[in-house]
């Protein structure tokens, strides 16, 4: 990993602390320090970091130092350092610390992954404040003896790691997902030769394969990549997934089958396929649909034949027809769905484009 540690405010405090946490950390994790906005703009565009941690508060830099982390994809992690407990605050409210919370200060710290508070004081105050419910508390040696710099290091470094063990799919460049994607197909239809590109090639890091691994069991899809693997004949390391922590949104609910919800008892695989649309439409409207629904339905299509003419009138009835081709489009682009087990033409329009940025972006903090 890459850190960025980014503090312009003139504290010997939190120079000393940012100072420790670069020399505590070992070689897994590359830390560099800079205190000026120029510089710190300059690397975060030149160079890719994973995080940018920002120390300190009301620094009119960090707004346009964050905006450029954010768009180089640089995931954030804040320690306020105690500037956001009430006396700081209100010293000065009106003509500086309110104006600053409304531009930019509020924004930054509920953009965070995660925010670093050293105390239960600090922790108080952050959860009176409700901008940003991963709070982290992790104790400074430089305040008090009940911890050792190497344990704050430690912890520091767990909780980057954490940082980036989530949402994976926004990390993935284009090769990788289109790994994942290759290994979804294969996956549903048990064989190789559905592939029309390409045959993926196993990850060459370990980076690589925890990465791709965590996706598959946060998205609940381990089941179809494994069969993947199994039939490409991958080495896996070992990597135990379930006890891999990571961070999850705030709204966040645990996606359940389509079987689970719908049940099993149906008179005919149209009726069954009806209740799943209908279902599949909650869903969307509750932004929960995810590429295991997805997976799911394209198994459907694939491996248990329906009435096609008499199931696309009645989803015409139940004004589904158009969510149906729209979902006919998203798993023609994302579980390799191909025309000849689709219910009806793909529809890409707007509303695809939304479900499928709803798909994709369902893990995001």
């Amino acid at each position: 990993m890459r850190i960025l540690h980014y503090s312009p405010v003139q504290d010997s405090m939190i120079n000393q602390y940012v100072d420790m946490l670069c020399n505590g950390m070992g070689l897994e994790c590359n830390n560099e320090m800079v205190k000026e906005a120029a510089e710190a703009l300059h690397r975060l565009r030149s160079i890719h970091y994973d995080i940018l941690h920002l120390h300190g508060c009301w620094h009119n830099s960090f707004y346009q130092v964050v905006r450029t982390a954010l768009k180089e994809n640089t995931r954030l992690v804040y320690s306020p350092h105690g500037q956001l407990e009430p006396w700081v605050i209100g010293d000065n409210y009106w003509k500086e610390k309110l104006p600053k919370r409304l531009l930019y200060q509020q924004r930054i710290v509920s953009q965070s992954y995660a925010v670093i508070v050293q105390g239960k004081m600090e922790e108080e105050c952050m959860a009176k404040l409700g901008w940003n419910k991963r709070v982290v508390t992790v104790k400074n040696p430089l305040i008090t003896h009940a911890i050792t710099p190497q344990e704050t290091a430690r912890q520091i470094f767990k909780l980057y790691r954490k940082v980036m063990d989530s949402n994976q799919w926004q990390l993935m460049d284009e090769n990788m997902r289109d790994w994942m994607l290759k290994m979804i197909k294969t996956g549903i239809t048990g064989d190789e030769r559905w592939l029309t590109s390409e045959k993926p090639s196993s990850p060459d890091t370990l980076e690589k394969w925890r990465m791709l691994l965590c996706y598959t069991h946060q998205e609940k899809i381990e089941e179809t990549v494994n069969k993947a693997i199994r039939i490409f004949q991958f080495s896996v390391p070992d990597i135990d997934v379930e006890q891999i922590d990571y961070f999850l949104p705030d709204d966040y609910e645990t996606p359940q089958t389509i079987e689970s919800v719908i049940g099993i008892s149906f008179a005919s695989e149209n009726e069954r396929l009806q209740a799943t649309f209908r279902h599949l439409r909650k869903l969307v409207a509750r932004r929960q649909l995810t590429i295991m629904h997805l997976i799911e339905l394209d198994q459907e299509l694939r491996f248990h034949p329906c009435e096609e003419a008499a199931l696309c009138e009645t989803l015409k009835e139940q004004r589904l027809y158009k969510l149906a081709s729209r979902l006919m489009q998203l798993m023609k682009q994302m579980t390799g769905l191909t025309e000849g087990f689709m219910l009806m033409p793909p529809l890409d329009d707007r509303t695809t484009h939304q479900i499928r940025n709803q798909i994709n972006n369902h893990l995001n903090i």
